[in-house]
């Protein structure tokens, strides 16, 4: 009708990439043209008509109209076919195009924009093994989350049949952490929801696996080497969540070699931080060690940050906590530099746990309490998300158990016992009976030895009066 608005394509100007805006929404068609919306009902030149009507979930069909010029329908025709099919409506999301290549902006500007689309984010917790953000275009499955390392010795043998193979307990191991929500990042959150999808559409490994193996030989026989290397690192990926850790370390070297042989330098930072997760977790200490140095050399700030803390942790767990001290210090000062306040507050609490095995418990109280309070800022910066409550439920447990501790053996027994009764309390809360039964005996060892001194000198006097009884 007269009255129906017609958006017109021009075909004259053609353009790589165009934004159509219909009602308010814009909707993505490659290698067309601007549009321009008039009303008319006769067409001034060749164009394409979309009208009110045909908006709904899905681009419409595109097609050209008739034309007198007969070399300007040729023209058409042949576009048609490559340039103007019908773009499917994206399911996660629209990415969109970077071209370094011809741009008038700066490369190297460029770089740094892609770069900022790989930034790290860092949760709370302590003692926790860090890995950095697999770049972007990787569409690897998504990673379990890190278990804090345990600090203390456990007294069970790791060889155990109710640990894992590599010694380490893989009912814990699986069962997790709640799944972190999406990142703040569009890109990212784009990638997540695909992952995500991906994860429920395939639950068994070995198929997984199976699928990745046929890929990278395919990879390897075209010449592929960018194809082959990311799917020898999904296969690592499949075999850490399945807390597989040698299998995953043979598929990181095999990804490595890949690296170095492609002088993928990003690509290679990220073997070296999964070889040192993997081979720490199996107590491989010395080989973690020199795989975090390698990771150290190749990395920027956030990777230098990461790989000093693994070291201090590494060192931790071998008992040399004036090693860890340095590599954590380190550590905060990369994060200070970054301006990361997530990683400032993890990185203090290691700092904390390697001064108080050192003997240092003033600077151990002075950081856990830096990281109790850097905590709950995060937890409000981050909303009141299931995952945020859990996450700072978590860490005050932890932290305030371990401020009791430091306490108890300064003397503090006061101090010691509200900590240990605020970590009882969020244990119970959370239904995590194991924590709660040794909050609560540090407790009473806390409050017992508080008034331990004040019951001896009762003693010793109620001893004294009856000797004078008895005297006189």
């Amino acid at each position: 009708t007269a009255s129906t608005e017609i958006y017109t394509l021009s075909l004259h100007d053609a353009r790589p990439i165009s934004d159509i805006w219909v009602q308010g929404r814009r909707l993505r068609v490659g290698s067309l043209v601007s549009a321009t919306p008039r009303r008319s009902t006769a067409p001034r030149r060749p164009s394409v008509g979309v009208t009110q009507a045909a908006m709904s979930g899905t681009l419409p069909e595109l097609s050209a109209s008739r034309s007198q010029d007969k070399s300007m329908k040729s023209k058409l025709s042949s576009a048609s076919s490559s340039r103007f099919q019908p773009t499917s409506q994206a399911r996660f999301g629209y990415v969109g195009h970077l071209v370094l290549g011809g741009s008038q902006e700066d490369p190297g500007d460029a770089l740094r924009n892609i770069t900022a689309l790989d930034a790290p984010s860092f949760l709370p917790n302590v003692m926790t093994l860090q890995r950095p953000s697999t770049p972007w275009q990787y569409n690897t499955p998504v990673r379990r989350l890190e278990e804090a390392v345990p600090t203390e010795p456990s007294g069970e043998d790791p060889d155990s049949p109710k640990n894992g193979k590599n010694g380490m307990s893989a009912s814990a191991s699986k069962k997790g952490l709640p799944s972190a929500p999406l990142p703040a990042n569009y890109v990212r959150r784009i990638r997540r929801k695909a992952q995500n999808s991906r994860g429920t559409e395939t639950t068994d490994y070995r198929q997984q696996l199976a699928d990745l193996k046929l890929l990278a030989d395919s990879a390897s026989r075209s010449g592929n080497v960018y194809q082959a290397l990311q799917a020898y690192h999904k296969m690592g990926v499949v075999y850490d969540n399945q807390c597989m850790y040698t299998e995953a370390i043979q598929k990181y070297k095999q990804f490595l070699a890949l690296c170095i042989t492609s002088k993928n330098t990003q690509g290679e930072a990220l073997a070296y931080n999964c070889l040192g997760v993997d081979c720490f977790k199996t107590k491989q200490y010395d080989e973690a060690i020199q795989y975090f140095n390698k990771h150290l050399e190749l990395s920027d700030s956030a990777g230098r940050l990461i790989a000093h803390t693994n070291l201090g942790i590494v060192f931790q767990a071998m008992s040399l906590p004036e090693h860890a001290a340095i590599h954590h210090q380190h550590a905060i000062e990369y994060a200070n530099r970054m301006g990361a306040k997530d990683a400032q507050c993890f990185t203090v609490g290691n700092l904390g746990i390697a001064s108080a095995a050192q003997g240092d418990l003033q600077t151990s109280r002075i950081c856990l309490q830096y990281h109790l309070s850097a905590a709950q800022r995060q937890k409000q910066a981050a909303g009141d998300s299931k995952f945020a409550h859990q996450t700072l439920k978590e860490v005050s447990k932890t932290a305030n158990h371990r401020l009791g501790q430091v306490n108890a053996t300064d003397g503090r027994f006061d101090e010691a016992a509200d900590h240990f009764a605020k970590a009882m309390e969020v244990a119970k809360s959370k239904g995590d009976q194991g924590d709660e039964e040794v909050s609560s005996s540090m407790l009473g060892i806390a409050r017992g030895l508080l008034n331990f001194d004040e019951h001896i000198g009762q003693l010793v006097k109620g001893a004294s009066a009856a000797q004078l009884d008895l005297s006189s």
